[in-house]
């Protein structure tokens, strides 16, 4: 299996261009992306079997993207229900968490991310700090952010 993780700006990234590829740019943390980088992103996770996930990164999405209204709103709480069925959520405690050096540095859910993309192939995030962090880790990570500058 070949398992990538994506980070919460990411994965709302994700989820939104499903709702509402059109729209992407309307959703907090997503002015920056467009429709093609959706598009991208897609193309990125094709490769990968499974995503995997966190309560971490769940709740901070859903923080987010349960703000919508309207028909978006049923059609968000439709999409998640059917990527919370396909995407693996691995759950470690935050006791646990907290004792890495890098926690003091990340934070509970970046330094989670860290952790288990000790785990994938991949770990996809819009997060530059995060991506350094996990490739002096010797983690694989593709930075969306500095995907973004290189195409200014």
């Amino acid at each position: 299996m070949h398992d990538v993780i994506i980070d919460s700006n990411i994965f709302i990234l994700f989820l939104v261009g499903q709702i509402n590829e059109n729209k992407i740019k309307n959703y907090t943390r997503n002015s920056i992306y467009s429709k093609e980088d959706y598009y991208f992103l897609l193309d990125i996770l094709s490769k990968y079997d499974r995503i995997i996930t966190s309560p971490n990164i769940l709740t901070e999405v859903d923080n987010i993207l349960n703000r919508i209204t309207g028909d978006d709103k049923y059609r968000y709480l439709a999409i998640v229900r059917e990527i919370y069925k396909q995407t693996i959520e691995k759950y470690l405690e935050t006791e646990s968490v907290s004792q890495n050096w890098f926690f003091d540095i990340l934070g509970v859910t970046d330094s989670a991310i860290i952790i288990m993309a000790r785990e994938c192939d991949l770990l996809i995030s819009g997060d530059s700090s995060l991506c350094d962090y996990a490739k002096s880790l010797g983690i694989k990570t593709f930075d969306f952010k500095e995907y973004m500058n290189s195409k200014l």
